[in-house]
């Protein structure tokens, strides 16, 4: 050991964890020894020990300094973290990480083991096949198994838009969107995103002597969502051009008289959010492979200028380019891409050319109808709400 021992850097120590001699592994049990180092470098010496076979003597280093109340935290950290990872073939570490547990009972300890049982469970169910499901999204997506959905991406209904339903009250609108979330919650891999498509929605006035009601949808999704296990990400504005959207103007215009003023609404938005998970977002982007094309265009603001589009079978469609740049950016080749409310199927259409799997899920049966009409040899799987009952068992087999 050299005189100057305190000149130890930490990428040297890194080396010797990585250069795996029994010199090296004597010399670090006695490095972490030296009471000149700073804590940081002890700590390195702690994890470089970790990486190491020589279990019976890393056992009793741990079982030993673990339970030292001189060593800082940070260092215990380290020998709890080996401990969780050598448990997978020695039992011992096992019990001695038990015993780390309870004897300190220290939230980032409780936390690292929390993330570690989650991660060692954790099963993801890939389906290979599209499918077409119609009914009731929080009844019929019953059929979909736990972590099998990559990406959601959908726009929900309006509140009392004839087209969808009918609601009795804007409460029970919301309601009933909260628990068709904690169905999409359920069946969409942990650690990926549902990105939703709403607008602030108006209700008819019942007479000229009335004012009508103007609901901020979006701000109640918020809460939703958040209810139902997801957390915000971001908020994208969809920007219209002006002349197409409504106009909302025009009295103000004639009149200029104050509290008149109603803009007109060119933005929708769009919200990004991911499902709760005990691990960052490294972990969902780890083995993926992608195509990257340097002269590709990327959005760099919060900003997407997109004209709207329309289709005479359906009230209310959100253009291709809108599901693409969202199918881009959340999305890789090969993920099954759900929309419980399919509408006229624009997500599904997308999917298919960017080499995604769709499931769509529409409760009117005329509008999955013409979805399963444009694409019959796509939508090999079209099932109603009690065909999808009975194949469950079938459609289980196509996962891999």
């Amino acid at each position: 050991m050299p005189s100057k021992c305190f000149d130890y850097t930490i990428e040297q120590i890194k080396a010797m964890g990585k250069d795996k001699t029994k010199a090296n592994f004597s010399k670090l049990l006695n490095l972490f020894f030296v009471p000149v180092f700073p804590v940081e470098i002890k700590r390195e010496i702690v994890s470089s020990i970790g990486r190491y076979d020589y279990n019976d003597e890393i056992y009793d280093f741990i079982s030993l300094e673990a339970f030292n109340n001189n060593n800082p935290m940070e260092l215990i950290y380290q020998m709890f973290r080996t401990c969780l990872y050598k448990a997978r073939d020695d039992k011992r570490f096992e019990d001695l990480r038990k015993r780390i547990k309870n004897y300190y009972d220290n939230e980032v300890i409780n936390k690292a083991d929390d993330f570690y049982n989650f991660k060692e469970k954790q099963t993801v169910n890939k389906i290979s096949k599209p499918m077409l499901l119609v009914g009731d999204a929080e009844k019929v997506l019953n059929i979909l198994p736990d972590n099998s959905v990559q990406l959601i991406f959908t726009s929900p209904p309006y509140y009392n838009a004839r087209e969808y339903a009918d609601y009795s009250s804007y409460h029970g609108y919301l309601s009933k969107m909260k628990s068709i979330l904690l169905v999409l919650h359920r069946v969409l891999e942990d650690g990926r995103f549902i990105v939703i498509n709403v607008s602030p929605v108006i209700t008819k006035r019942i007479g000229r002597e009335f004012e009508s009601i103007r609901y901020p949808i979006h701000y109640d999704f918020h809460k939703i969502l958040t209810e139902a296990g997801f957390y915000f990400i971001d908020e994208i504005q969809w920007i219209k051009p002006e002349p197409s959207v409504p106009d909302r103007i025009g009295g103000y215009r004639q009149t200029r008289k104050p509290l008149s003023y109603k803009p007109n609404c060119i933005t929708e938005s769009i919200m990004v959010y991911r499902k709760n998970a005990d691990f960052l977002l490294d972990k969902n982007m780890k083995n993926k492979e992608y195509d990257r094309h340097e002269d590709e265009e990327i959005d760099t603001s919060n900003c997407w200028y997109i004209a709207p589009a329309r289709d005479k079978n359906h009230p209310a469609v959100f253009p291709d380019e809108l599901a693409r740049r969202v199918l881009k950016y959340y999305s890789f080749e090969g993920d099954t891409i759900l929309d419980p409310f399919a509408g006229s199927g624009t997500t599904g259409r997308v999917a298919r050319a960017m080499n995604r799997v769709p499931i769509m899920c529409e409760i009117n049966k005329e509008y999955a109808d013409l979805i399963n009409k444009a694409m019959p040899e796509y939508y090999n799987q079209y099932y109603n709400q009690e065909e999808a009952k009975s194949k469950c068992e079938e459609i289980n087999t196509d996962i891999i």
